[in-house]
């Protein structure tokens, strides 16, 4: 089968950002299909263009058998209109097509919703190839411009968003959603439950090794990874160091790794208040996460608590987490609460910096026993279910059904 994965910000391990694209590609590889991710040159989280060669309109890269087309695509600085437009752009290219001229035909289109136009120009062309469309939601187009960017339901921008994700949901053969109980908030835009089909964020264990012990150098590690955005809400986590750094507790650091358009204010806000006990350090590329993550002696997050994050949870960060066998804080409002059911960590009341700030005192104070216990459940449980194997499982019988093609008999080495 011959599968094309359309993701505006897909990336390979080789880059700070999500590469779940470029996991399930090599998988299905492995397993002989053929595979091709097809997403931006632009890279907006380090804002630097991916095609190598200057004045190329697109280019193809290989990485460890995966083949990439990276598509020329406007740059921007920020959440503004410019990034509005590099939408567009993408989306504009995607649909011209002519960086597929020399591609075999495809069987099955994947059209991913990190924005809706990207997704609509995949499924105009799997109605030019005549195959199936198969819708990937990774953000709840409108919701989230409403519920999380407070935009109101009449503005202009929102109703076309609206429009196109009711007719993408229309036009789909299969929709993927990310999160388990999503489902009825993506009934009310449109999308036929028959049609959808749960695969969750999940763990490329040739990425994520067996976890090690925790470094024992008299500092206790607290490690956000991952975007630093409105989504996220780190503030909480900010002034839960605050809260730490008030009682005296000495011996917590709070590090927060990666970048986004929240980042500098946070720096500024800890500048300027005085915490001390929290670093700010740069995104790193996928294939060095695991060794950022071994390097800390547990983990945070933290969800807005809002309906919003209630309804829709997918945050790749949690998972990696889980399987890098330390204990997790999550500030959590989420039906989807794989901390609470694993038994790896501790849940608090989501956007309340006091009981994030206890629960990171609480796990500071255990035996290193106690925390490899927390530890061991998380990977023992992501093993189990959220691996990339099972993931890629779903995907295949979905495309084996909207084809009719047969699986592969033989996997490839």
């Amino acid at each position: 089968m011959n599968i094309w994965l359309i993701n505006h910000y897909a990336l390979p391990p080789t880059d700070a950002g999500g590469t779940r694209h470029y996991s399930h590609a090599r998988e299905l590889i492995r397993r002989g299909h053929d595979v091709q991710i097809i997403a931006s040159s632009f890279n907006h989280l380090t804002r630097k263009h991916m095609i190598m060669n200057p004045g190329a309109k697109w280019e193809r890269q290989m990485f460890d058998r995966v083949p990439f087309t990276f598509i020329l695509s406007r740059g921007y600085e920020s959440n503004s209109m410019s990034r509005v437009a590099n939408m567009f752009d993408f989306a504009y290219h995607v649909w011209r097509g002519a960086w597929a001229a020399q591609l075999p035909r495809p069987d099955l289109i994947l059209g991913s919703s990190p924005d809706p136009f990207t997704a609509l120009a995949a499924e105009r062309l799997s109605s030019r190839y005549a195959v199936p469309f198969v819708l990937e939601i990774r953000d709840l187009w409108p919701y989230i411009l409403t519920e999380v960017g407070g935009h109101p339901k009449h503005h202009p921008f929102v109703l076309l968003v609206d429009r196109t994700m009711r007719y993408l949901y229309a036009k789909a053969d299969g929709i993927v959603m990310f999160s388990q109980h999503s489902g009825d908030l993506m009934s009310r835009y449109g999308a036929d439950p028959k049609k959808i089909v749960w695969i969750p964020q999940g763990v490329d264990f040739g990425m994520n090794p067996e976890p090690r012990p925790a470094p024992d150098d008299g500092q206790f590690t607290v490690t956000y990874l991952g975007s630093h955005n409105q989504w996220n809400s780190l503030d909480a986590i900010l002034d839960a160091a605050k809260i730490l750094q008030g009682d005296g507790v000495k011996n917590v650091l709070i590090r927060f790794v990666g970048n986004g358009v929240n980042k500098p204010g946070l720096v500024e806000r800890a500048k300027n208040e005085g915490i001390h006990n929290v670093r700010f350090d740069d995104p790193v590329p996928k294939k060095q996460v695991a060794e950022v993550l071994h390097r800390s002696n547990a983990f945070i997050i933290n969800n807005r608590n809002d309906g919003a994050s209630k309804s829709w949870m997918s945050f790749q960060k949690i998972y990696e987490y889980l399987a890098a066998g330390r204990p997790v804080v999550f500030g959590s409002c989420t039906n989807d609460d794989v901390v609470r059911d694993s038994g790896a960590g501790i849940s608090v009341e989501a956007d309340n910096p006091a009981e994030l700030a206890r629960a990171v005192e609480f796990l500071a104070s255990q035996s290193r026993e106690q925390l490899w216990e927390y530890g061991v459940r998380g990977r023992r449980y992501i093993e189990k279910a959220y691996s990339i194997p099972l993931l890629v499982d779903r995907f295949e019988a979905m495309a084996v059904e909207l084809t009719g093609q047969a699986c592969s008999t033989e996997a490839v080495a």
